[in-house]
């Protein structure tokens, strides 16, 4: 018997990977923290095996797609394949969009060998499983709202950066403001730009359905139900700045027999523009930044919140909380990222430069989350976490 090639050897061990990986994917497709482990080691394993020269290269090119996708959304290029439900023509979907055909060839040239359309024929294109799912409102949404604000700002980043001396952002200005000529926050901004405000909040609607709820994924029983007042007047849980109530909607269903009130947070815009809420979680109008009005809670619950301001801001926000704290019996859950101390994974690294550009904000690490709330007279006493891949739950105290 002649001797197996090493040739022959390395085929069948890729081969055999790649079943692998597919059995893995099958058996993680329903546990979304699995999953991402899994993920996070695949791109992992594509860092070694990528070439330095491919890697920079990959670099290098990255913007050129997501230009080339977003021209086909603008033009209704991307819209009117996916309605057709057919592949279309280049010459066809010129007539149907009004964009020349020449460009709709160029552009598609990317994002037909990034797998986001299929080409079918020569000039000749269909949508595939990722364009149909662009079309939903969230992502279309969401695409279009961070290319036309965090692309343009990450892009000016470098060259704001310069002009600091390379320094540390952690206030207003920055990058964001740099970028649009403007002293307003992110937030004023959007403001004053209703179509980009329709991108963002739609984008915003659409995380919601995607993310995990805490109660659902630790104990609420034991965090805050347990040893809770059970008179008329107690509350529960105060969601702060909650936006239109999804995570105390969806808490006071899971428990429907908790004791005690349940208190929607935000500004007075957003408190009454809600179009649906359960009549009985409290709607308060509330501004983070001046004296809580709910004292005493058995819970403040803030989510995803601090990490669009500096730390000076998150302290003023802290104390405000910790002064209307009872000692004791309160607590304050934040759920956010927490970073680790090394090894982030790409995802949460990548959303800390981002929070940075657009909001001089950032993502923080256990030891930074708790730097900032003992200046605010806070302590933690639990951090939950899933896994790095996703966010994590902080239970704080008030200090000793």
């Amino acid at each position: 018997m002649g001797s197996i090639s090493a040739d022959y050897l390395i085929e069948t061990r890729i081969a055999n990977l790649s079943k692998d990986i597919d059995a893995l994917y099958k058996d993680v497709g329903n546990d979304e923290a699995s999953r991402k482990q899994l993920m996070g080691v695949i791109l992992g394993a594509m860092s070694k095996v990528e070439s330095p020269m491919e890697t920079i290269w990959r670099i290098i090119m990255s913007p050129h797609a997501p230009a080339a996708l977003m021209v086909m959304i603008r033009s209704g290029v991307l819209t009117a394949l996916v309605s057709a439900n057919k592949p279309m023509t280049a010459t066809e979907l010129a007539t149907s969009t009004g964009t020349s055909s020449t460009l709709i060839i160029r552009m598609m040239r990317p994002l037909t060998a990034l797998g986001i359309f299929h080409e079918t024929d020569v000039y000749t294109y269909a949508s595939s499983p990722i364009s149909e799912l662009l079309t939903a409102p969230p992502l279309m949404g969401g695409y279009q709202f961070m290319f036309d604000l965090a692309t343009r700002s990450l892009a000016n980043m470098p060259r704001y950066l310069e002009k600091t001396g390379f320094q540390h952002v952690d206030a207003a200005p920055g990058p964001f403001q740099d970028c649009n000529n403007t002293e307003d926050g992110m937030f004023q901004y959007l403001i004053k730009n209703p179509k980009i405000m329709t991108n963002f909040n739609a984008f915003m609607a659409g995380s919601l359905e995607e993310r995990l709820d805490w109660f659902n994924t630790w104990d609420a029983q034991s965090i805050i139900i347990n040893g809770a007042k059970k008179d008329h007047e107690a509350v529960l849980l105060v969601d702060v700045a909650g936006g239109e109530g999804h995570d105390v909607q969806a808490f006071g269903r899971a428990f429907p027999d908790a004791p005690g009130k349940l208190v929607l947070e935000d500004l007075p815009p957003v408190i009454d523009n809600i179009k649906a809420l359960d009549s009985k979680i409290v709607r308060q109008p509330h501004d983070f930044f001046t004296e809580q009005p709910i004292k005493g809670a058995r819970a403040y619950y803030v989510r995803n919140i601090f990490h669009d301001w500096p730390n000076e801001k998150c302290v003023e926000i802290m104390k405000q909380l910790a002064a209307a704290m009872e000692k004791g019996y309160s607590k304050l859950l934040i759920f956010e990222w927490i970073l680790p101390a090394k090894g982030v994974p790409l995802y949460p690294a990548l959303l800390d430069v981002n929070m940075l550009t657009l909001l001089n904000g950032r993502e923080r690490t256990e030891d930074e989350w708790s730097n900032l709330l003992t200046q605010a007279g806070l302590k933690i006493v639990k951090v939950r976490k899933v896994s790095d891949e996703a966010e994590g739950l902080m239970e704080v105290e008030l200090a000793d």
